[in-house]
């Protein structure tokens, strides 16, 4: 009733527009700006042809590798996502050779305006064609292509889900403040996180200067991010951190009363923090990936708003169960979520220490330690009143 448009449509769609408006707004102005102030090459136009052609072929060689992960992994081939654009395969096809043409023309446009047209596309197509190659550019491109597929897909699929978890029950279709109500309101927060994710795992065009600088090597920051999602942390969770097993809020604040609509709104403000973090983002949004210092919106004042506030908000809504858990089990489950608030901890260090081979995030990170939030804070309780 509320969403004509299956959700795979609905997402797609979104993405789309989202897209577009992040290039009106962010992506003209500075590919204007690039194309003016470039520096013309003085090479032959055979070279520069020769180069399009060997980064189409490496375009091509990796989704080549996109469709074999996407038809052999059960993570994709069981995801909502990807079912969605192999049912809707036979619509796609002019759109498809539309599309082809395009990407021939961004590329030409991108090596045109770039001040080092040799990027690892051009070096993933020369090692497909057997010419020599960096390697270090080659594995760049494979760990750039399983973080978008990955996330990518995931976000997909979760903003599918969101999709129709709003048409079937919407926030404005319950009684204002109560716990469904509520709860509408959480999942239509949850939408907007995953639609915004997705569209800047969609928009990593280097014509617009979003493109990824450097993504994470090291194993510890790989596996404090993916075991933060789907498939891995509902596992985990269920196996050796089942801290929501157990009474809930509702066992001790009563759905109506003050307390319960002041915890909601509290709970509701700490992840509405967070999906300004994401928007601050804009398409610079991706984990494990570095696309450029982010100071505006929350990231003037902390370096891990999204981490904070998402982690705030847990805690408000499981607190109220520890408490009607008796001690012990209370104990026990706020230990369980201790432990997931501590490999956000972790992660947040592995994203400073990757962050940090950039001097624009050393004086950002700088900044905030001077400026930000907690120094604020600490300044106010360490000042004294004038007698």
């Amino acid at each position: 009733m509320y969403l004509q448009l299956g959700p795979g449509i609905g997402m797609a769609l979104a993405l789309i527009c989202l897209v577009a408006t992040w290039i009106v707004i962010d992506g003209a102005p500075t590919v204007q700006q690039a194309w003016v102030s470039r520096e013309r090459k003085d090479e032959a136009p055979a070279i520069f042809w020769r180069r399009i052609g060997t980064k189409l072929v490496g375009l091509a060689a990796l989704l080549g590798v996109v469709v074999i992960a996407c038809s052999v992994f059960p993570f994709f081939t069981q995801s909502s996502a990807v079912r969605w654009i192999i049912e809707a395969g036979h619509t796609t096809i002019p759109l498809s050779i539309a599309l082809a043409g395009v990407t021939i023309f961004y590329v030409a446009i991108t090596d045109l305006v770039a001040e080092e047209p040799d990027d690892y596309l051009n070096q993933v197509g020369r090692a497909v064609l057997m010419q020599d190659f960096r390697e270090e550019d080659v594995l760049f491109a494979l760990r750039l292509l399983a973080i978008k597929c990955f996330f990518l897909v995931l976000m997909f699929s979760g903003g599918m889900a969101a999709l129709s978890d709003l048409a079937e029950r919407p926030a404005w279709a319950f009684p204002p403040l109560s716990a469904a109500w509520f709860e509408g309101l959480l999942r239509l927060t949850f939408l907007l996180d995953t639609l915004l994710a997705a569209g800047g795992y969609v928009a990593t065009f280097k014509l617009f200067g979003w493109h990824v600088r450097a993504t994470e090597t090291t194993v510890l920051g790989w596996l404090v991010c993916l075991i933060c999602y789907e498939p891995f942390f509902p596992a985990i969770s269920h196996a050796f951190v089942p801290y929501r097993e157990g009474p809930g809020w509702e066992h001790l604040i009563q759905e109506g009363s003050a307390v319960f609509i002041l915890w909601s709104v509290a709970t509701l403000f700490c992840l509405l923090i967070y999906v300004w973090a994401t928007v601050a983002f804009g398409p610079r949004f991706s984990n494990l990936t570095h696309r450029g210092i982010i100071t505006s919106g929350p990231y003037r004042f902390m370096k891990h708003p999204a981490y904070v506030s998402k982690n705030i908000a847990w805690w408000l809504v499981a607190i109220p169960g520890f408490l009607a858990s008796g001690l012990a089990e209370g104990l026990a489950r706020a230990g369980m979520l201790a432990i997931v608030s501590l490999i956000y901890l972790l992660r947040a260090r592995a994203e400073e220490r990757m962050l940090s081979r950039d001097p624009a995030y050393r004086d950002y990170a700088e900044r905030v330690a001077a400026l930000g939030l907690l120094a604020m804070a600490k300044r106010r309780l360490t000042s004294r009143p004038a007698a």
